[in-house]
């Protein structure tokens, strides 16, 4: 299966192509208080608000302003294009290809159900990150009810 190599917090991570409908670059949000610190706030694609996620604080890692080299990427909304959402990495790298388990399945943690397997590439790896699953998370079906009206 082909994924898109991105980088965030200096460590490498991959989002299935499927997944991904656009990159860009790195775009302003619309702050909302009370959102969770990984949450940017929302912003404005496609004619639509949607939800702008901080791929480094999701992991826990430090929150870190945009530079010239970060992108965001406009993920599918699974079957409801209501879904959609925004992801801000430092880099993207490549598109690369990865089959089979890995040679970690990951970590099953509810709080962090995203991350996926880990697989050999190059002279390192990579981590796969299930970004759907994010929105079965309870701070983010809370956030996804203060969407601003487009």
């Amino acid at each position: 299966m082909r994924h898109l190599c991105v980088m965030i917090g200096g460590s490498r991570f991959a989002v299935a192509a499927t997944d991904v409908r656009e990159v860009g670059p790195a775009v302003a949000a619309r702050a909302l208080p009370g959102a969770p610190a990984w949450c940017r706030g929302f912003a404005c694609a496609r004619g639509q608000w949607m939800p702008l996620v901080h791929a480094a604080a999701l992991l826990g890692m430090p929150l870190t302003a945009p530079t010239t080299l970060s992108r965001t990427l406009l993920l599918h909304g699974s079957d409801d294009p209501s879904q959609a959402f925004l992801i801000e990495v430092d880099a993207v790298e490549d598109l690369v290809r990865l089959d089979g388990a890995g040679v970690h399945p990951g970590l099953k943690l509810a709080e962090h159900a995203w991350l996926g397997s880990l697989h050999p590439l190059g002279n390192g790896s990579v981590q796969v990150l299930h970004l759907d699953s994010l929105r079965q998370h309870p701070e983010w079906i809370a956030l996804t009810r203060e969407a601003p009206a487009a």
